[in-house]
């Protein structure tokens, strides 16, 4: 039976579809392109600057002119407290991804030349206790291959594999597997065999749940 997901995360999948569907021309660093992660803590770092003035030009304007803060003005400012506090906290968690290299980034963008495996980068799921952050992944033939050089503890392992586990599409348990070694990696994205069309639509549907439990 196939699993149940509430609105929020259809709005989530759907979102992520239209935004896959953007990347084939402009979405250089979208959800799944390497440089996401750091692309997106820019972007809302510039954000939460722009809002931070908004909030302190309302502030000044209704002192200045109407010498009290108790005006529309203020009202505004705390609207504007809202989006603001969420950027801050985006950027936040932004931090604790720690992407690939330079180097190991053209080590698997090789892999997956070689291999004609479509690779997923900068991946987040946030949880409530907190964000995990997969560098690398591949999803293949009912595969979920992730290199995680910097996740050496087996617990967090066990925990990712755990929030992994909740995209089976029609109860099809895909093998989750996690590596910090990348011959490791390597080696099982190179068993990896072709996978007919029905497979590979149940691949596409996969990924796009993965990339809505993110950043």
């Amino acid at each position: 039976m196939k699993d149940k997901i509430d609105t929020s995360t259809y709005k989530e999948i759907n979102r992520a579809k239209k935004q896959k569907e953007k990347n084939k021309n402009v979405g250089k660093f979208a959800k799944g392109k390497y440089g996401h992660s750091k692309n997106y803590r820019i972007y809302r770092l510039v954000l939460a600057l722009i809002l931070l003035i908004l909030i302190l030009a309302d502030v000044v304007i209704s002192i200045i002119f109407f010498h009290t803060r108790k005006t529309v003005f203020i009202v505004f400012a705390c609207l504007l407290a809202i989006p603001f506090a969420r950027n801050i906290v985006d950027v936040i968690m932004t931090f604790k991804a720690k992407p690939l290299s330079n180097e190991e980034y053209e080590k698997t963008k090789e892999l997956s030349d070689r291999t004609s495996r479509e690779f997923l980068y900068d991946i987040s799921i946030t949880e409530e206790d907190g964000m995990y952050y997969i560098p690398c992944m591949v999803i293949y033939n009912n595969n979920i291959l992730c290199y995680t050089p910097e996740v050496k503890d087996v617990k967090t392992r066990e925990k990712i594999k755990t929030s992994l586990g909740s995209v089976n599409v029609d109860d099809t348990n895909y093998r989750i597997f996690i590596t910090e070694k990348y011959q490791t990696f390597e080696k099982e994205v190179t068993k990896l065999r072709d996978a007919d069309d029905q497979t590979l639509e149940m691949d596409s549907e996969v990924e796009l749940k993965i990339l809505s439990m993110g950043i």
